[in-house]
């Protein structure tokens, strides 16, 4: 019930490559992308609201040789086939192919610099579609490893604009920065307090006072695709409200719900359309339990911050409208568990994962009796459906 560990997914994934392709090992290089868990900061960060992120050891793996070919060949431990293309001719893809992502970086990164070396490579994740940020993990290892060949040390910003980029322009998806900046900032032992307005990151250390915690990752064994959930209709109807409340209070054009002033809002909100009342409900009271929920970690308060979890979720559910069955059968049986401090639904799709902060005494039977509850319940997710318990862990690096 634990990650596998790293040296035990490298040997793996070089053997996968090593049987498929010839290369040097004086010319392999690794990069492991960390996947991220968010508690708090639920569908807010493509409003511009703050957020809280912490990278964990659950990761996507990408080990590469340089080619003189300006090609990238990739094969995968998760899905089957090879995925190979031209540099100069990139093509658009649909959205079943898993290479979509390299696609996505190497023509995003050819807008501002120019590629002149591909690779062959092979590439593994933890939990690909499962609610982690892994399409971001996925994009910035592709990121990491172009710009290493080509000899272009980016900048943190740079690689959190890239990488958005593959998502906002390539993939079409209206997603902000959490994932990103998630990654690219990730420190061991640090929860990340991310201004997705301001784009500023500030480190906060795992608390020394207050009670010990585990992470445990929950899996509803259901994989998502955001670009077909309906994820981008409902951004773009918070930004008409945005502007709609705007409107009413007097405001010059906002774009986002972070451009609306929490006085405007609480006196216009009584106005809003009914259908849009409660996305915005949900927006600015999860703002406050951002900021509630970092004094709390900084004081060592979990039983403050579990509790806020829950009540992340629970408006997720009631106001956002967001969470399959699955992922809110999962929460309930988590949340309501003794030892459990809270839990949060983590995925912008219909599939995903809940992150729970639980006790140290929580032992892998009691996960795996929520595990067998919830299987009971959605037999069809069996054999996918998984628990995990975490580590935090550093973010983007190249082994």
């Amino acid at each position: 019930m634990e990650f596998p560990a790293l040296q035990d997914q490298v040997e793996t994934l070089i053997e996968h490559l090593r049987i498929r392709e010839k290369f040097a090992y004086s010319e392999l290089n690794i990069v492991a992308s960390p996947y991220r868990i968010s508690p708090l900061g639920a569908h807010i960060d493509h409003q511009g609201g703050p957020v809280l992120g912490m990278t964990i050891n659950a990761r996507t793996l990408l080990a590469f040789a340089p080619n003189d070919e300006r090609r990238i060949r990739l094969y995968s431990t998760n899905y089957p086939g090879i995925v190979e293309f031209g540099l100069d001719n990139i093509r658009t893809t649909r959205k079943d192919d898993w290479g979509r992502y390299a696609m996505g970086a190497a023509k995003i990164i050819q807008e501002h610099m120019a590629i002149e070396v591909g690779f062959t490579g092979a590439v593994t994740g933890s939990l690909p579609a499962s609610g982690l940020s892994s399409s971001a993990s996925v994009g910035l290892a592709y990121l990491k490893a172009l710009s290493h060949l080509n000899n272009y040390n980016l900048t943190p910003d740079q690689y959190v604009c890239l990488d958005s980029g593959i998502e906002n322009k390539y993939l079409k998806l209206q997603n902000g920065i959490l994932d990103q900046s998630s990654i690219i900032h990730g420190k061991k032992d640090q929860l990340l307090y991310i201004d997705t307005k301001s784009k500023k990151v500030i480190e906060h250390p795992r608390p020394e006072s207050g009670k010990e915690f585990k992470i445990l990752i929950l899996y509803t064994g259901l994989s998502h695709e955001l670009t077909s959930s309906g994820f981008n209709e409902r951004v773009e109807a918070c930004k008409r409200t945005a502007g709609l409340l705007g409107l009413m209070g007097g405001l010059k054009s906002p774009s986002v719900l972070s451009d609306i002033p929490s006085e405007v809002y609480e006196a216009q909100k009584k106005r809003l359309p009914e259908d849009v009342k409660n996305w915005a409900a949900h927006y600015f009271s999860e703002v406050g339990r951002v900021e509630q929920g970092i004094e709390a970690w900084n004081t060592g308060d979990i039983d403050k911050f579990g509790q806020l979890m829950n009540e992340s979720s629970i408006s997720t559910i009631e106001n956002y409208d967001r969470g399959s069955p699955e992922a809110k059968r999962l929460f309930e049986l988590s949340s309501l568990r003794e030892g459990v401090y809270g839990a949060a639904i983590n995925g912008g799709g219909y599939g995903g994962c809940v992150v729970a902060f639980v006790r140290n005494e929580i032992t892998e039977d009691s996960a795996t009796e929520i595990m067998n509850k919830y299987t009971n319940e959605y037999p069809n997710v069996k054999e996918t459906a998984a628990a995990y318990f975490a580590e935090a862990e550093n973010g983007l690096e190249l082994l």
